[in-house]
């Protein structure tokens, strides 16, 4: 059996992706997070939320109400969430694992990385 728990964040930001070798007009975007990490079951539970929530909040407030564009070569939706799925990676404890990640640029518009 798999566990599996699954947290979901926000946090506002502008970027301007660099297309074609062409930037964008900066925009900015209230962007989605989903986590999911899974983990063998431990008294109950795979990892206690509020650890999780406090792990990825902690990476989350470096991108909130940030231009994209001064912490990322091209920042794209892809490129930021590879970034948030590392630095979650380095922080689980070790027998919990990053599942998947998902990240919405807006309402219509997202990414998705398994591991």
């Amino acid at each position: 059996m798999k566990s599996r728990v699954v947290e979901r964040f926000k946090f506002e930001a502008a970027h301007a992706v660099i297309i074609n070798g062409q930037a964008e007009e900066i925009h900015g975007h209230t962007f989605r997070v989903e986590i999911a990490v899974e983990g063998p079951l431990k008294n109950g539970y795979v990892i206690d939320f509020l650890e999780l929530r406090a792990i990825v909040d902690r990476i989350i407030e470096k991108l909130d109400h940030r231009n994209l564009n001064s912490l990322f070569e091209n920042p794209t939706t892809e490129n930021v969430a590879l970034w948030i799925a590392e630095e979650v990676k380095k922080r689980l404890p070790e027998d919990v694992r990053l599942k998947r990640i998902v990240l919405w640029e807006g309402d219509e518009n997202g990414v998705e990385f398994e591991f």
